[in-house]
């Protein structure tokens, strides 16, 4: 499975990508036409998005988040871990620290389990990355039900600072540690704009994004 994963990701990083939410460019330009007429991610230095929602990634995707199949849980984690290496080899960077974009209120008592923090499990107890746990999101209803409008205007108030996280037990010095913000999916950049605004506010300086798919 290493060998595929290092190929998949290999495959991927040979292609073009906005220089700002991470999409497939198809012209020259460094960024893509929405992030220059429509800019909405100005609180990340960049979002990593490994491969479009498209064909069969859309079934993976059914079959992990939706049927459940957990199985594919170890897969995608080794997928972020090869993207996390290449960023932090990219970037120059030495540490870098994981905030999980929080469930829903009630999934994992009504699922029995959330998918981004079954990977955070593995990318911590495998490869030993620090996740911190600094959100919480305060909407129950799902943003697939949503439309693009919906979720832009309706964003603001879904997501805030973890009440459980005592922020001022982190040192001064933490805060100049880049993060990434890992999700599953991106599809408007709305829940990953608000995340990184709020890590901005408490005083993060560099916020990177990651995520499994892209819908463009």
């Amino acid at each position: 499975m290493e060998i595929k994963v290092k190929t998949l990701f290999t495959e991927n990083f040979s292609v073009r990508h906005c220089r700002i939410c991470g999409k497939e460019l198809i012209s020259e330009k460094e960024t893509c036409l929405f992030c220059r007429e429509k800019p909405l991610l100005t609180s990340t230095e960049k979002v990593f998005p490994l491969f479009s929602y498209r064909l069969w990634n859309k079934e993976l995707m059914f079959q992990w988040k939706i049927e459940g199949q957990r199985v594919l849980s170890p897969f995608f984690a080794a997928l972020i871990n090869e993207a996390i290496k290449k960023i932090k080899e990219q970037l120059c960077l030495k540490n870098i620290c994981i905030v999980p974009v929080p469930p829903r209120p009630g999934k994992i008592k009504e699922k029995g389990w959330d998918q981004i923090d079954e990977l955070c499990m593995y990318l911590s107890h495998r490869w030993g990355y620090h996740i911190l746990p600094l959100l919480q999101r305060n909407s129950g209803e799902q943003q697939k039900k949503r439309s693009r409008i919906q979720r832009l205007e309706k964003i603001e108030g879904d997501y805030s600072l973890s009440s459980k996280f005592n922020f001022n037990e982190i040192e001064n010095d933490f805060f100049c540690e880049p993060v990434i913000i890992l999700d599953d999916v991106i599809t408007t950049g709305a829940t990953i704009e608000k995340c990184a605004a709020l890590l901005k506010h408490a005083g993060f300086r560099k916020i990177f994004a990651l995520t499994l798919f892209t819908v463009d």
